[in-house]
């Protein structure tokens, strides 16, 4: 079988290596799609959260081709969906719910490849099983869904206020999707990409601004208002802030556009380190806060609305590549400009 490794910055391989062995707590997929992720972009193009010879691959969804005898619930043919994660269940961060900060935990890699041994598989927590014929393409979204919903309620935004998210990739259009469901009234999204910006109003959100064109301060100042607080006698008026870009102008802006007391959710990775307005934090009282990963909660929450389509990820599928093509598949969602979903099936 197949599998792609990451080598050295830009340099993939796609390498024939031996078919995974199903132990009695483990199941085998035949992988049928696998999404990447911007992770995996930064890895490919700045050898970032990587080593050579590391399986790529996370987002992925497949179909059963064996099961141990141990493992209940699941058959051969199943298609699935899946939470590659794969927390330990005993440390500190898992016993109070914190899953997605396990210490010892491991995960399920290798979705850029013709099969994947899941091991210590359960069926409601590890994979899910498929109603119908659901998409296997629309199925590798159940990772990064996990992480939007985790976001949400993370940060537990007034739905009835000004909701702002910055940054449109796979995660700030789940995010999107995800606020909408949850009964958003006003969700304002930003990014550079017009592809992207369309994506999201064409899914609900309810203004588009594009900081290349654009003034977002002002227009947001001018379009909701202004606020006071002690010591900031002119903020703006979102009610919550999700920041999906990891671009080092978003978090300064957020920190003057935010309410007193407002959530910001920061939610993607930065290869760099940022600086933050302290002031603003400290006088505003401000949530900053991070959102990592997802716990089985979330993954189950992020299942039911994939499969019942209440988030429709269908209109974020912009490429499609076999994965023979996989560098130029990673080259493309490298485009942010014209890309926002890229899904490699084998």
């Amino acid at each position: 079988m197949r599998v792609v490794t990451w080598q050295a910055i830009e340099t993939l391989s796609l390498d024939e290596v031996d078919a995974p062995v199903c132990g009695p707590s483990d199941v085998v997929l035949s992988v049928g799609a696998c999404g990447i992720c911007g992770s995996d972009v930064h890895s490919y193009t700045e050898g970032v959260w990587i080593a050579p010879g590391v399986p790529l691959g996370h987002e992925y969804a497949g179909t059963v081709t064996a099961v141990g005898s141990d493992v209940a619930g699941l058959r051969v043919g199943d298609r699935v969906a899946v939470n590659p994660a794969a927390p330990c269940g005993s440390c500190p961060r898992c016993s109070e719910g914190r899953q997605n900060l396990c210490s010892g935990g491991s995960g399920h890699s290798g979705g850029f490849g013709d099969q994947v041994l899941v091991r210590n598989a359960v069926s409601g927590q590890h994979l899910f099983v498929l109603p119908g014929d659901f998409p296997l393409e629309e199925a590798c979204f159940l990772e990064p869904l996990s992480v939007a919903v985790r976001a949400v309620h993370h940060a537990a935004p007034a739905l009835d206020e000004p909701i702002l998210v910055f940054g449109l990739g796979t995660i700030g259009q789940c995010v999107v999707q995800v606020l909408l469901a949850a009964g958003a009234r006003d969700v304002i999204v930003v990014d550079t990409s017009q592809r992207r910006l369309t994506a999201a109003m064409s899914a609900g959100a309810h203004e588009a601004l594009n900081p290349s064109s654009d003034d977002v301060g002002a227009s947001l100042f001018a379009s909701r208002g202004t606020t006071s607080s002690p010591y900031q006698p002119r903020s703006g008026a979102i009610g919550a802030v999700f920041e999906c870009s990891g671009a080092a102008p978003v978090l300064p802006l957020a920190f003057s556009l935010a309410r007193a007391a407002a959530p910001i959710a920061a939610i993607a990775l930065a290869a760099h380190p940022l600086s933050i307005p302290v002031d603003d934090l400290v006088q505003k009282e401000l949530r900053l806060l991070g959102s990592f990963a997802y716990t089985p909660r979330d993954c189950q929450e992020a299942f039911d609305l994939l499969v019942s389509r209440r988030v429709d990820v269908r209109p974020l599928i912009s490429h499609r590549f076999a994965l023979a093509d996989i560098t130029a598949a990673f080259e493309a969602q490298r485009d942010t400009g014209a890309s926002i979903k890229v899904v490699v099936s084998p």
